[in-house]
């Protein structure tokens, strides 16, 4: 029996490792711009929504100390001075008569069953809990940071190439009024040469607006601003990384116990469930306490204002027990056993499509990381296709306006590049959140 487990353990921890030892050699966003990661870094501490998701973790630390409260031992007390008006009625006179009470106690729990040790595990777990959360909370934000960044690269490019177009089409517009005056070409064919140069004057002013718009949705987004020449002009190419992610993917699925944040979670709340039934049990047990104390108790007996006094010191055992709740606790216990059960399928469901899952976002990353060469090769045509028409513009042999329309060409092949290496970039994010090492997580603070 030590040995099976010893085994299961070892497996345990050695697909972990691995998991590790090949998440370390995956290329992400933050290693392609320093920029970037400090930008996640502070975002930590300046972002709005993960300030809020702080406070979060806040609550749950509060909840944690509150559930561990019945641990604890309860000190309470009491005093009262008052004057009353007695009327004695054997010997048939009023008076005033001057009392003090104090009541003071203590009380420690000790025997419950484990009811009071499980309601402070259910505090523990739920604070672990509000712990996953918030660093799935971080790296869903991280992600989101990541592709706002991207998205500002390529939107500066289409700002770029739409004002690259429109000087184009104001060269093509004044050119086209001279041939026109000239009677070289006719009204109609003016009116499409005027249409285009609108039509590009609208691209460029949206293009422009979009991009300061992403800039100011950025600076909301993270907490700090970010100037437009801050942001780069590239995407680099996307390198292979299929072997990486396939062993990364085998050592995930190697592991027992699934490392994603909805097994831990689901995990976590079924141990919340079981604690919860147990506690269901012993509702109808009776409870042992250790209680000690003192009070004080003041009586006057006669006419002549002598006053009796008793002074009370106490220490013992108390019992509590409910005998009968009208089946409350029975049917809160076959409720429990259903919840469990419901939840143990649901965790088996959850397993599986999980290891469905990174097995998809591997295969989908594969596609993303071919369709990217491909389009990297496009681009390297597009390049050499833009030199070769300058080479020969500068010799005479073609005009302008093929250049040009070469360097418009240049534009579009670079968008549709880059919109693929973001799309492979997404895919690798999103596996590594999925098997839990993703290491942006590293910029949390201990225990978080």
């Amino acid at each position: 029996m030590k040995f099976s487990r010893l085994l299961v353990a070892g497996v345990v921890l050695t697909g972990g490792l691995f998991v590790q030892a090949f998440a370390q050699d995956v290329v992400t966003v933050e290693k392609l711009y320093p920029e970037l990661d400090n930008i996640l870094k502070q975002a930590v501490a300046q972002s709005p929504r993960m300030l809020s998701r702080a406070i979060d973790l806040e609550i749950a630390e509060n909840d944690r100390i509150a559930a561990r409260a019945g641990l604890l031992p309860t000190v309470g007390g009491a005093f009262r001075y008052y004057e009353a008006r007695e009327r004695r009625a054997d010997l048939g006179v009023r008076m005033s008569v001057p009392k003090t009470y104090y009541d003071f106690s203590i009380s420690q729990p000790l025997y419950h069953w484990g009811e009071r040790t499980n309601t402070a595990r259910m505090g523990e777990i739920r604070e672990f809990i509000a712990q996953g959360n918030y660093r799935e909370g971080y790296r869903l934000f991280a992600q989101e940071v990541r592709n706002a960044y991207l998205k500002l690269i390529v939107d500066k490019l289409r700002a770029k190439r739409s004002a690259y177009a429109l000087d184009y089409a104001n060269n093509q517009l004044k050119q086209g009024e001279e041939r026109l005056a000239q009677k070289v070409i006719s009204e109609g064919q003016m009116f499409v040469i005027r249409i285009d140069a609108e039509r590009a004057q609208v691209t460029a002013e949206r293009a422009a607006f979009e991009f300061e718009s992403g800039l100011a949705s950025f600076a909301r987004l993270t907490g700090a601003p970010l100037r437009a020449e801050a942001v780069p002009d590239v995407i680099p190419p996307v390198k292979d990384q299929g072997t990486a992610l396939n062993s990364l993917v085998q050592g995930y699925l190697a592991q027992s116990e699934l490392p994603s944040h909805e097994a831990v979670s689901l995990r976590n709340t079924l141990d919340l469930e079981r604690l919860n039934l147990a506690n269901h049990k012993t509702r109808l047990k009776p409870k042992f306490s250790l209680v000690a104390g003192a009070n004080q108790d003041e009586q006057r007996y006669t006419a002549l204002g002598s006053k009796y006094k008793v002074d009370s010191y106490y220490a013992g055992v108390s019992v509590g027990w409910t005998i009968f709740d009208g089946f409350s606790a029975r049917s809160a216990v076959r409720s429990s056993l259903a919840r469990l059960r419901s939840m143990e399928s649901d965790y088996r469901v959850l397993t599986d499509r999980l290891a469905q899952h990174v097995q998809s976002q591997a295969r989908l990353a594969g596609f993303a990381a071919r369709s990217a060469a491909i389009n990297n090769k496009l681009l390297d045509s597009a390049e050499g296709n833009l030199s070769e028409k300058t080479e020969q513009f500068s010799r005479g042999a073609v005009a302008q306006e093929q250049v040009n329309l070469a360097q418009l060409n240049l534009y579009d092949m670079q968008l549709t590049a880059y919109l693929s290496r973001i799309e492979y970039f997404t895919h690798v994010s999103e596996l590594l959140g999925t098997v839990r090492e993703d290491p942006v997580l590293a910029n949390l603070p201990a225990g978080k």
